[in-house]
């Protein structure tokens, strides 16, 4: 009986292939605009070089030690410029300077583009290290005296935009995956196949199970197409594809327990719909779905308490890193939800059957 539901619902869910196309062609397209968007964002960080300008004030700094500190300087792809009037600080707005350096003396002061302040601190220890060989050379300056210590240890490269929205989008449109359910839902109230059950004596756990088990199976069939589309069509990088694609189905049986948990408790697609889409939102807000978690400013316990967030923390590291810490937080939380919305689910779907008889 239960293989005959199981099958017979899975019928029912692909006569609607609109529900289903939303979850592999809306993720995709989803993630080439916001792919492009970002990749476009983040390109004017590449840029390595640094110009920055500077001023002298008195006879402290001679001609030649501002020459010696230009070449060393373009050495180190730093390019000096001079201007000889004008607020330090109106200049780096106007100018788009790294810094602005002003000699006075026998002392310096820097001012620093509060924008991007780690590129001034890279200038800042520059002069202060020309200036510590210099007075070492007691002024004899050469040109290659000063260099910048720059070591390269081995790392793994940070995920990009395609790969991470490739990868977070795709969860996140798994989580509403009650809406490939819909044609069971409605189905069911449209036919009265609720009384069928009745009459079959059915227990709650099967008449569960008879809808919970296809909605998994059509949505995780979905999600997978749609996660390899992207390989195909966008390159993204899933890392381990067997591992990352089985947290996938992990994550859509959470997802789907959700949503057949509030359809059970409410009774009505329209109204559940409504609710999972509001759940699924703030928790893919907080959990990183439509800003990288790594620069979000959202506080930590937010963040935690999102499933979503482990989840695309999981995969993404996975992406990247070939492993994640968050791999057994990820799965343990969609394990809880699962068992934990499913005996929600079927001891409402108990009490509405007493509220019938």
């Amino acid at each position: 009986m239960n293989r005959y539901l199981i099958k017979n619902n899975i019928k029912l869910m692909c006569r609607n292939w609109g529900n289903i196309l939303l979850f592999i062609i809306m993720p995709v397209i989803l993630i080439f605009v916001l792919s492009s968007a970002f990749d476009t964002l983040m390109k004017k960080y590449e840029k390595t070089e640094m110009t920055a300008g500077y001023r002298i004030e008195g006879d402290g700094v001679t001609e030649d030690i501002i020459e010696a500190m230009t070449e060393v300087a373009e050495d180190n792809d730093i390019t000096l410029s001079e201007f000889p009037s004008g607020d330090p600080e109106q200049l780096i707005r106007d100018n788009e300077l790294t810094g602005f350096i002003v000699f006075k003396d026998d002392t310096y002061t820097i001012y620093e583009d509060k924008d991007n302040s780690v590129r001034g601190k890279v200038l800042e220890y520059f002069v202060n290290a020309f200036y510590e060989n210099a007075a070492s050379a007691s002024m004899g300056v050469e040109t290659d005296s000063v260099k910048l210590s720059v070591e390269h240890p081995d790392f793994r490269s940070a995920i990009d935009s395609k790969d991470y929205y490739g990868i977070v989008e795709i969860i996140y449109f798994g989580w509403c995956a009650i809406v490939a359910g819909a044609g069971i839902f409605i189905n069911e109230k449209k036919y009265k196949i609720r009384k069928r059950y009745q009459v079959a004596n059915l227990s709650p756990f099967k008449e569960y199970l008879g809808r919970f088990i296809p909605i998994v199976i059509v949505t995780s069939v979905g999600t997978v197409i749609a996660a390899m589309l992207t390989v195909v069509l966008l390159g993204v990088h899933w890392g381990n594809p067997l591992l990352s694609f089985l947290v996938l189905i992990i994550s859509t049986a959470a997802a789907t327990a959700l949503g057949v948990m509030i359809y059970n408790i409410t009774d009505n697609m329209i109204a559940t719909i409504i609710i999972v889409f509001a759940v699924v939102w703030f928790l893919g807000f907080w959990g990183g779905s439509f800003e990288t978690y790594l620069f979000s400013s959202h506080p930590m316990f937010l963040k935690n308490i999102s499933p979503i967030y482990h989840i695309n923390r999981a995969l993404t590291e996975l992406s990247c890193m070939d492993h994640s810490d968050y791999m057994v937080s990820a799965v343990g939380y969609c394990g809880i939800l699962v068992v934990v919305c499913s005996a929600i689910a079927m001891i409402a779907g108990q009490l509405r059957k007493r509220g019938r008889a």
